[in-house]
């Protein structure tokens, strides 16, 4: 092994070790809960929550396939054509690396669409940047799940 691979190599162990330190585990945890009041926010249409956790640089690109920035889904709430109800999260898993963290999780629940409630199951990642010492949300990326496999 070349000696620019084996600080790769180590470079890589000590990145995916970071996690599992205390602070950053601390730091992990913070995100988390971001992530469940971000989602409790959607749930209920509190757009002020939703603003204060999202950056304006924001874009998501969703379940259904559409790409959306954080002018765009304001307002489609404000318009309503976008809405949640029973929204539920599960599995959430924050990693933190640096000024960025990676949230996995799932939702659960209805959401509007053409009109109409569908069921909203989807598996997603969103990405949080640190920005003047807090944590905005700046990514995320859905895909829907399996009915008979939530």
């Amino acid at each position: 092994m070349r000696r620019t691979d084996r600080i790769v190599f180590f470079v890589v162990i000590a990145l995916m070790a970071w996690p599992f330190c205390a602070a950053g585990a601390e730091e992990a945890a913070a995100v988390e809960a971001l992530e469940r009041e971000l989602v409790a926010a959607i749930a209920r249409t509190d757009l002020a929550a939703y603003d204060r956790i999202v950056a304006d640089d924001y874009v998501a690109y969703e379940a259904s396939g559409r790409e959306s920035t954080k002018a765009q889904v304001l307002e489609s709430y404000r318009s309503g054509t976008r809405r949640y109800t029973d929204l539920k999260i599960f599995d959430v898993r924050g990693r933190v690396y640096g000024d960025t963290a990676v949230v996995v999780a799932r939702t659960e629940g209805l959401r509007r669409e053409g009109g109409r409630n569908v069921p909203n199951h989807v598996r997603y990642i969103r990405v949080y940047a640190r920005r003047g010492g807090i944590w905005r949300a700046v990514a995320q990326m859905a895909a829907p799940l399996l009915e008979d496999k939530p």
